[in-house]
């Protein structure tokens, strides 16, 4: 992503950060009444760590599918980890977008151990971060498994439905469900903020969801179509290229109209029209 600073490296990937993240962090730490910006900042740094580790999560599964990691990045709706050369593969979609939140909920495992010891040696202080740090990633791992494509569980969608469905066909499906999401979760977002109980930034999540899901359908369905040889927009304004002797011969009806084709205007008119009436099944004509 553009306007990011490289911060570090894991597993080889690079690690940035976009800077509205700063700019929100830093919000944050000056615009909370009755708060400690120096535990605003340890909160905003442990969510984001946590958010590092799923995307960390992704990659290092997408890279033992031989997938190239550009980098990951860390900005105020979440974190995005660039990947390319993503194969059409229903396992391969699966598997890296369940490795996400499969980290959350191992880290909210963790925790919740880590919680059960210093309840047993007394440490009461530290069960309500260790109880915060359990809740970011159970509603971190829960919230990215919601089937709004191109989110994890919308991805799991596709995969799902990618078994045995063409691609573009599974992806389409996906966006609608994500979309029907989108919608609802746009909803939720105002209806919050008019209570009072919602953060301005919310409606962007859906939003998002909306723009990148139909981005990711575009692609899919420009690739299907480069790799199929469709014809594009500016088609018909390309040049025709004449018929040549060594042409294939076009099938004649069965029992139908005869077909005759001139080598050099192609069928003609009256052609065109015997087999625009004929209503039967077209069939090569049997070899002598």
């Amino acid at each position: 992503m553009f306007n990011s600073f490289k911060i570090g490296t894991a597993f080889g990937i690079p690690i940035k950060v976009h800077w509205t993240f700063v700019a929100m962090a830093l919000f944050f730490m000056v615009s909370v009444q009755d708060g400690n910006p120096l535990g605003i900042l340890a909160a905003i740094l442990v969510l984001a760590g946590c958010v590092l580790l799923h995307e960390i999560g992704h990659s290092v599964m997408a890279k033992h599918f031989g997938i190239k990691i550009i980098d990951i990045t860390l900005w105020p709706l979440g974190g995005m980890a660039r990947m390319n050369d993503i194969p059409e593969d229903s396992k391969i979609e699966g598997v890296v977008a369940i490795a996400g939140p499969a980290v959350n909920f191992v880290l909210a495992l963790l925790g919740w151990l880590a919680w059960v010891l210093v309840s047993i040696q007394g440490l009461w202080t530290l069960q309500e971060p260790i109880g915060q740090f359990i809740a970011a990633n159970l509603m971190l791992g829960t919230f990215n498994l919601i089937p709004a494509f191109p989110m994890d569980g919308g991805r799991i969608l596709r995969a799902w439905l990618g078994r045995n469905r063409p691609w573009v066909v599974a992806t389409e499906m996906a966006v609608a469900v994500g979309r029907f999401c989108a919608g609802m979760m746009f909803a939720a977002a105002l209806f919050l903020m008019m209570k009072g109980q919602g953060f301005c930034m919310l409606p962007l999540i859906p939003l998002f969801i909306w723009i990148s899901g139909t981005r990711e359908l575009w692609s899919v369905r420009l690739r299907h179509a480069q790799m199929q040889g469709q014809t594009g927009p500016f088609d018909a304004f390309r040049p025709s290229t004449p018929p040549s002797d060594s042409d294939p011969p076009r099938p004649d009806a069965a029992d139908g109209p005869e077909i005759t084709r001139d080598k050099h205007s192609g069928f003609s008119n009256a052609d065109i029209e015997a087999m625009e009436r004929f209503r039967g099944r077209l069939r090569r004509p049997p070899s002598d």
